[in-house]
């Protein structure tokens, strides 16, 4: 029997290097380990495992059947997994019972049965596995290239992937191993597994699905360290799986893919000013990397504002069409996602936030001991200083005694609206999108009703906003087609009058957001 969590990372091995990585996997001291693995994964029709974040499979390695339950893990990159020997092709749930996802596995299907809805195989794998073991100065990885394919109902997926696994050691050099491997074989970071790929592919998604935003889940009695790592690991997912998607996804969804990414790193950059002063803060190289991968994938974004959002718009009122220029070509997303400087900086945020796991280990470890934990920054604020907040009440407190004064802010803007240029009114877009985002981060923490009330009227005003932006976008691409296309002026001066009348419904909904108090704890 195998009761464990394992910590793992996987890429997608292009084909091109496919030959490559297959020698290097296979040289070493030792003969590398082959394995033929044929698995089926067992659920429900109305996938009642996936939903409960559980994977449950039978596998036979050469001779011998293995049952494995996979589950959700406590920190980033772990995941549970209990294991146990099997006589042959059957299965038996009770074999789990006793852990955590074993005991939820029987439950779901305890209930899943008395309702009639019977367990069957879902999809499975047939993957030919070779295997080598490396030892650093710091770690034991098991690294197992694994080609073969997918098989569900009529469809097929190839698998064509590399897993890093850690046996011994610490995540840090785990991630250091997997880069430089990445680097030298141009490796696709890949955060969905066999089990959510198969599963998809039985729905009939070959592709990575949309990600969207999800509100962080925390204890209440978390202190500010706890939740900053909670909201992380969302943005971070956010992040990591819209990349997959424009990268293996559906390209008529690419689009919208970019567009979620660029949300979670907007999120991820306001999580930092959220939590800024509370808890240590990334290398400021790591943010800036991040910042231009943004503004990179925002060249997209502006071309689609006018290549499809106001154009659509303009050609209702019966503009003219308009010839674009050839120099405005957006670069390709998916190029963008898959160039090595993309892959390393992704990289290089799950290794920070490794290493914010340990620091809260060790808070956690010196707050059992009655020891108390160093700065290790200087604070910004004299009454917010690094750790303050470690305790549930105190960071309640600084998360309202925040929202309050950003709400001001907003206010004051609000206030001087009709003076605001365009730069003004995209940094009060801003504003509302970081109070937005920071609601959303501290709402475990705060009363449920007035959050909910707070974050409608943010909503409305951030729409309203993001409107407005388009249309400042479109029109500063549209004059710069004046002189070589007159029927640009037609646009122009629907975009003039369409401004104004966005800017003040926007104030509106502005003048109700003042009205609304920010949510307390």
């Amino acid at each position: 029997m195998k009761n464990q969590t394992e910590i793992e990372l996987k890429f997608l091995v292009p084909r091109a290097a496919r030959a490559k990585v297959l020698a290097e996997v296979s040289r070493g001291a030792a003969p590398p380990e082959r394995t033929s693995l044929a698995a089926m994964y067992l659920d429900t029709d109305d996938r009642r495992l996936a939903e409960a974040g559980l994977a449950w499979r039978l596998r036979r390695e050469g001779r011998q059947w293995v049952q494995t339950l996979k589950g959700p893990g406590a920190k980033p990159l772990e995941r549970f997994e209990h294991e146990v020997m099997r006589p042959d092709a059957t299965h038996d749930a009770m074999q789990h019972a006793g852990t955590l996802p074993g005991n939820r596995l029987v439950a779901v299907l305890g209930e899943a049965s008395s309702e009639g809805v019977e367990l069957g195989v879902r999809f499975r794998t047939e993957v030919r596995r070779t295997v080598r073991r490396i030892r650093t100065r710091a770690a034991v990885v098991e690294i197992a290239f694994d080609e073969g394919r997918l098989l569900a109902a009529d469809s097929t997926q190839r698998i064509l992937e590399i897993e890093f696994e850690l046996f011994s050691g610490s995540t840090t050099a785990l991630l250091a191993l997997a880069e430089r491997w990445r680097k030298r074989f141009g490796l696709i970071y890949d955060p969905r597994s066999k089990a959510e790929r198969g599963d998809l592919l039985a729905q009939g998604v070959p592709y990575a699905p949309l990600r969207k935003a999800v509100r962080p889940q925390y204890s209440r009695r978390a202190g500010a360290l706890e939740a900053f790592g909670v909201v992380i690991d969302e943005c971070l997912e956010h992040i990591t799986r819209s990349a997959i998607g424009i990268i293996d996804g559906d390209a008529n969804l690419q689009v919208e893919q970019v567009h979620q990414l660029r949300v979670g790193i907007r999120r991820l950059r306001s999580a930092l000013r959220g939590f800024r002063a509370w808890v240590t803060a990334p290398p400021a190289d790591l943010v800036d990397r991040l910042r231009e991968l943004f503004t990179t994938l925002g060249k997209s974004r502006e071309s689609d504002v006018l290549g499809s959002g106001v154009a659509t718009e303009l050609a209702k009122v019966g503009a003219p069409p308009l010839a674009l220029p050839a120099d405005r070509t957006a670069p390709d997303p998916a190029e963008v996602l898959g160039a090595g400087e993309t892959q390393r900086t992704l990289l290089d945020w799950m290794a920070w936030r490794a290493g914010l796991a340990d620091e809260a280990d060790a808070r956690r470890d010196a707050l059992t001991s009655g020891q108390e934990t160093a700065a290790v920054d200087r604070p910004t604020q004299p009454t917010e200083k690094l750790g303050a907040g470690h305790d549930a009440p105190g960071f309640h407190r600084l998360a309202e005694r925040r929202l309050r004064r950003w709400h001001r802010r907003i206010v004051a803007d609000w206030t001087a609206f009709d003076e605001l240029d365009e730069a003004g009114l995209h940094a009060l877009r801003k504003r509302i999108k970081r109070q937005r985002y920071a609601v959303e981060f501290f709402a475990a923490a705060l009363r449920a009703r007035q959050t909910g009330r707070y974050l409608n009227a943010l909503a409305a005003a951030q729409n309203r906003m993001g409107e407005l932006n388009d249309l400042f976008v479109a029109r500063a691409q549209y004059q710069a087609l004046v002189l070589s296309d007159p029927a640009a002026w037609f646009a122009l001066g629907w975009l003039a009058a369409r401004i104004a009348e966005v800017r003040a419904l926007a104030k509106l909904e502005l003048a109700g957001l003042a009205k609304v108090d920010p949510p307390s704890r």
